[in-house]
């Protein structure tokens, strides 16, 4: 799947996001609030440092973690939990 983050695009494998999907299963209604706010502030967190310097993402490590965040995004945009009501 093809992402744009500041007029950047970014290929985000549709299996990792199918894993993250399978992973993030359930959390909706388990009682698990905390952690999914937790979670869902941590990709908010590495979008916000990469927003601030964008050359980060010439380092491969940073660039994997910013696309595993991107699936993770999507996942729990997948199972309507990512943002509040």
């Amino acid at each position: 799947m093809k992402e744009k983050f500041y007029g950047a695009e970014f290929d985000i494998p549709d299996l990792m996001i199918d894993k993250y999907i399978k992973d993030f299963d359930g959390l909706s209604g388990r009682g698990l609030r905390h952690e999914v706010n937790m979670l869902r502030d941590s990709i908010g967190n590495i979008f916000d440092v990469v927003a601030e310097d964008p050359e980060m993402l010439h380092e491969p490590e940073y660039l994997v973690d910013f696309i595993q965040a991107m699936a993770m995004k999507k996942a729990m945009e997948k199972h309507g939990i990512f943002y509040d009501a």
